[in-house]
Parts: structure tokens; sequence; C-alpha cells
């Protein structure tokens, strides 16, 4: 990764930001601004930098690594006991990855790409968690194969599968906690019931695997607290069990879902904080401190949620009695899939500061497709044909659909990070070595 510096006084026209390479091929460029440097305010100067090139006009994600640091320390001030192991499908971008791994957190891949790019980054391989529970063949070799020995599961034939390919295999058993109201279908798809944890417990057991820890997505339903201190005592209930059939269980992971954007900390979903302590609470209960226990969690969209901007070029303009219409350059089988938690419609605000009046606005996406509808009912300020949308919060799956949703293709993205914010990651990193050398930027 390449850390590029330059020395000018912040200005509205940001000439002097135009020399900075922050458009590039290769997802792997990060420039250190002035303190007070927005991604709007980068976004703006790699859009003036690029305005005379006609073919140019392609959308990109703008990341302020400042942001994940902030994240993270937030996290380890109300959470300290809880590792953190970043989520690499939320974002798989290098820039990423390698803040992350300075940080000295652990990664959970969901698939041999994600393997494979952490790895590439010079993670070691007992930093590497497999979250898939139904993996692939091919990637659960790899896994043997590149000594990632941490890895889900929750049925019965994945242990078989287990058994035969990688015995050797640290299993982590995923649960489902109760009725959970989760606003996605994770828990649908994935996890065992209470009591089908028993039988896997003991199924294991007879297979002579190695059951090291329990899972669950302590924080999936944040509307309610109840759900969380559930989750958390049913996972002492597991581990009491495993413990009674002769397994010794010494980790303990709860999940993602943590709320990383404003949308998110808003009712009825409750603030980071009022989760964050319910779950202490529940730990001190459950867990003490001195237990023994190794407690985990998988961050994602808590990190990069809003490290990241998205920026869309408007391709057309429809002007009707009782909205503006426009299309842009993008769509939602890319940044903006209905699928991905991030994909949340918010309003669009242009990306020049002009005042300009406010309409009702529907925003179609560049396919032919009659289901393209970006934003079907929301307001915006008026911009024009050619003019660039900025979408904030935008850094935690939606914006990676075009980046790879668990690692499957690459696309072009831009990485600030402030004078200041540098040398406070520098200072907190763990592991310096895996941050852009300082002779890239002097």
């Amino acid at each position: 990764m390449e850390v590029y510096n330059t020395k000018f006084s912040k200005q509205a026209d940001t000439d002097n930001f135009l020399s900075l390479p922050l458009y590039s091929p290769l997802p792997q460029q990060v420039a250190i601004v002035p303190d007070g440097t927005t991604c709007k305010e980068a976004a703006l100067a790699v859009i003036t930098r690029n305005i005379r090139k006609e073919d140019w006009d392609e959308s990109f994600a703008i990341g302020d690594l400042g942001v994940m640091l902030k994240q993270y320390k937030r996290w380890k001030k109300e959470l300290p006991r809880v590792e953190v192991f970043y989520s690499v499908s939320a974002n798989a971008l290098p820039p990423v990855i390698n803040t992350m791994a300075a940080l000295g957190c652990g990664f959970n891949c969901a698939s041999k790409n994600e393997m494979a790019l952490v790895l590439k980054c010079r993670v070691k391989p007992e930093k590497i968690f497999c979250v898939h529970t139904c993996k692939m063949l091919s990637h659960l070799t790899y896994a043997r194969d590149n000594d990632v020995t941490m890895m889900t599961f929750d049925n019965e034939e994945e242990l078989l599968k287990i058994q035969k390919y990688f015995p050797s295999a640290r299993l982590i058993l995923l649960f489902k906690v109760g009725e959970s109201q989760a606003e996605t279908n994770y828990e649908t798809k994935f996890g065992a019931s209470f009591e089908y944890c028993k039988f896997l417990i003991k199924k294991a057991r007879q297979l002579e695997l190695d059951i090291s820890g329990i899972s669950c997505h302590v924080a999936s339903d944040r509307s309610n607290l109840k759900s969380i201190s559930t989750a958390i005592e049913e996972s002492r209930m597991l581990f009491d069990f495993a413990c009674e059939v002769g397994c010794s269980i010494k980790l303990l992971d709860i999940g993602g879902g943590f709320p990383g954007t404003e949308k998110e900390n808003t009712a009825p979903a409750l603030p980071f904080e009022t989760i964050a302590a319910a779950i202490s609470d529940g730990l001190d209960k459950h867990f003490p401190d001195g237990c023994g226990v190794r407690i985990i969690a998988e961050l994602g969209r808590y990190i990069t949620g809003t490290a990241f901007g998205l920026v869309t070029n408007i391709t057309a303009k429809k002007v009707a009695e009782d909205r503006v219409v426009y299309h842009i350059a993008d769509t939602i089988y890319n940044s903006f899939s209905p699928d991905c938690p991030d994909a949340v419609k918010l309003a669009p605000v242009p990306l020049k500061s002009e005042e300009s009046d406010i309409h009702p606005t529907t925003i179609y996406g560049v396919s032919c497709s009659g289901w393209d509808i970006v934003c079907k009912e929301t307001l915006a300020k008026e911009a024009n044909v050619g003019e660039w949308l900025y979408w904030k919060d935008h850094g935690g799956g939606a914006a990676l659909v075009r980046f790879g949703f668990n690692g499957y293709s690459m696309y072009k993205g831009c990485y600030i990070i402030t004078k200041s914010d540098w040398e406070e990651l520098q200072a907190a990193s763990t592991y310096p070595s895996m941050l852009p050398n300082t002779r890239d930027f002097i």
C-alpha cells in the first residue's frame, strides 16, 4: 500500500489537491490530507482532476481510514475485553485490510478469495477465522492447505465433511438465539437451534473433532436488550453442556450486526453504547474476567459504514410536474443492491456545494431493467446532467458489491487520511510494519 502526502492549504477549489493520485486502477493508494478534509471534499478534487476526460463518468467510492480508526477505538473503550475480528465481506479493499491488520485485528473470511486476499496482506493464518458454516469443498481444502484452522459449522453434514478433509480444524459452533427479530435473513439461513447444538456437540465428540468455541450474533436484534442477555446466557449453557460431555471450549464469538451508521443508531434500533453496556453486563455475569475464555466479535459495517462515501454521475434528468427524475451511472445490480444492508436509500447531495432548490426526487439506475430504481421517493437538491451526487455512509456492503462481495471481483476506489489521524494510527498500531512506509510520503 502506497501513501502520498502533499503540502497545501485547504481551499475551496482544491487546486493543489489535483496532483494526488487518488483515483487508481489498483485500490491501494492513500493520500494524507490536511486536518478537517472530508471525503466529500476529496471526491470533489478527484472529479476536478478528471473533469476533462469524456469517458470518465463511472461511480467510485472514497474512504477515510481515520473514521475506521475512530470506530475501532470507540469499540475498545466500550468493550475492552472483546477482540476485534474484521469481517472482510463488509469491505475487502487492501487499504482497509492493512489498517485493521496494523491495529492487531483478526479477520473473518467467508470464501477462498477472502482468505487469499488477507493472506496476501501478510496476515498470519492464526488470525483468520473462516466463518462460512456450509463451505465449498475447495474452500475448505484451501483453508487446510494454508493453515487456517478456525472455522464455523452448524450442521452434521459439515462435521462429516470436515472430519474427512480437515480433521485438525478448530471448530466454532454457530447457534441462533430464540425468535430473533433481526433485520436480515442471516439467522434464517445460518445457525443451529439450542437443542440441535447439543446434538452437534456430542456428534463432534464422537467424531473426535475439536470444538473450540461457540458463536452467536448477540446484536442481530438491535431493538431488544433481552435478546442480548439471552444470547450470552444460552452461550454459557452450551459451554457448560460441552464441558459435561468432555469438550474443552475456550472461545466465545459474540458475532456481528453492530450499528455503524447514524440511521442504524436511531429508533427502534438501540444506540451502540446501550448495546455495548448490555453485552458488558452479560459477559461480566456469565463470562467474568479471568474465566479463561477468549471473547471475539465480528465487526464489518460498524467499522467501515461511515468511513466511505459513494460518488455517482448523473446521466439524464427529467422534470415532471411533481418531481425531478434522475438517471445515474450506477444500479441496484451493483452499488445499490437491495440485498445489501447499506442500500438504505439515503438522500444524496450534489457534490458541489452551491445552493439549489429541494424537490421530490426519483433516481433510476443505469440499466434497462424496469426494476432498477435506486430511490423511488426522496427529497434532494436539484442538480444537472453531468454533475455528481454524493452518498454518505456507503462503506459496508452496498458499495462493495462493486468491489466484490465475498471477494469475487475488484473495483476502483480512493482513500484519504488526515495528518493527525495518520499519526494517531501509527501510535495505535500493534503491527506498524503493516502500515505504509513513511518514506512513501516524505
